[in-house]
């Protein structure tokens, strides 16, 4: 457990530096909540002892569905479809592990969807591949496998988690030093 401790220690402090890099970008929120979800998670359970970390997490995932979302909003499909998310994540209160994990599991799909579209949009539009949007996939393809792993079982569970989130430190050092404009990110696929 002491492993999980210095990892999980280290991963809050790494995470804070993107949410500082990408501000005033498009993204900052999402790195904000990212930044911010652990520590809350930590000080809620310190003051209130009763509160389920999956809760915390079921909230943070929303709001960082919502921070992709955001420039959708005014889309009737965009606000159904967040409004099901927050009515769901509301149930998720009331309900089993599996219905909470499956639900975050979800959530991060869809933000998943959303970057795939950003990505390919960006390809279209430029002729370009940017390895920044790759990660941020990585990132989340990376969550996804971490809580489905969660999901199935908490002994083996819990070890990927620890590796998992020892990875995502590596990716929070690529978010801390570049940014999405940056150009020496960009892969020209005319000249590949």
């Amino acid at each position: 457990m002491k492993i999980y401790f210095v990892i999980a220690s280290l991963s809050m402090l790494f995470w804070i530096f993107p949410a500082v890099k990408q501000y005033k970008t498009e993204l900052f929120w999402y790195f904000f909540i990212f930044a911010f979800t652990d520590p809350v998670k930590v000080i809620i359970n310190l003051q209130i002892k009763h509160v389920s970390n999956n809760l915390t997490y079921v909230l943070s995932s929303f709001l960082l569905m919502l921070s992709v979302l955001w420039s959708f909003k005014n889309k009737k499909s965009i606000r159904i479809l967040i409004a099901v998310v927050l009515s769901l994540a509301l149930f998720s209160f009331f309900s089993n592990r599996i219905f909470t994990y499956n639900l975050m599991i979800s959530i991060h799909v869809i933000i998943t969807y959303f970057f795939i579209k950003r990505t390919f949009m960006f390809i279209a539009n430029s002729g370009k591949v940017n390895i920044f949007h790759l990660i941020l996939l990585l990132e989340e393809i990376s969550i996804i496998l971490k809580m489905s792993a969660m999901l199935i079982s908490l002994k083996p569970g819990l070890n990927y988690y620890v590796a998992t989130t020892a990875f995502q430190i590596l990716i929070a050092i690529f978010f801390t030093l570049y940014r999405e404009d940056n150009k020496k990110l960009f892969i020209d696929l005319r000249n590949a």
